[in-house]
């Protein structure tokens, strides 16, 4: 719950309402004032204890959803005697829209990743395979097996660039080079 302190019927702060209340404060009447909740219904506390001194509650607006060209902006108005909140729609900025472009690059990227281990391990298990042959088919003719590794090594290099592009903060797109299929 959100509060704010109204006085003659304008808004002149949005905040949790303070434990005590000095004697300067413009409705303490000279005298300290204990504003905590103690063992008082929130209903009690809000009308009879903080609502005397100006504070009552906000009244809650849910948020309108985003859509591609617009966001709202969020603010406190009083409506009905009552402070509330209001949502303004606004075109989204460009720089809003920029990072969102990179929030989505990046998350596309890091959902790249999991699969790009795979075929890293399964690369190092072929080469290792090559390698290590003992295999007459694999030593006679390993050209086949050395094309699935170019392949897989293609993809471990565009996965590569992508977490260059994470770390660097160059999430403005998604581009590793062009992809030629052999």
């Amino acid at each position: 719950m959100s509060y704010a302190r109204v006085i003659d019927d304008t808004i002149i702060s949005l905040d949790y309402p303070p434990d005590l209340l000095e004697p300067d404060d413009l409705t303490a009447a000279g005298r300290w004032w204990d504003l905590r909740v103690h063992a008082n219904s929130t209903t009690f506390w809000e009308t009879d204890i903080i609502g005397p001194h100006g504070w009552l509650p906000v009244t809650a607006v849910p948020r309108p959803p985003d859509t591609e060209t617009s966001t709202f902006d969020y603010s406190v108005e009083m409506s009905n005697g009552r402070p509330t909140e209001v949502w303004t729609e606004r075109p989204w900025t460009q720089a809003e829209l920029d990072a969102q472009e990179h929030a989505d690059n990046a998350a596309q990227m890091v959902a790249a990743s999991d699969p790009a281990v795979d075929k890293l391990i399964a690369s190092i298990n072929k080469l290792n395979t090559i390698t290590a042959a003992t295999n007459a088919t694999i030593n006679a003719n390993p050209a086949a097996y050395i094309k699935d590794i170019a392949r897989e090594c293609k993809t471990i290099a565009r996965q590569l660039n992508h977490e260059a592009r994470l770390t660097s903060g160059r999430t403005e797109d998604t581009d590793t080079g062009p992809i030629i299929d052999v």
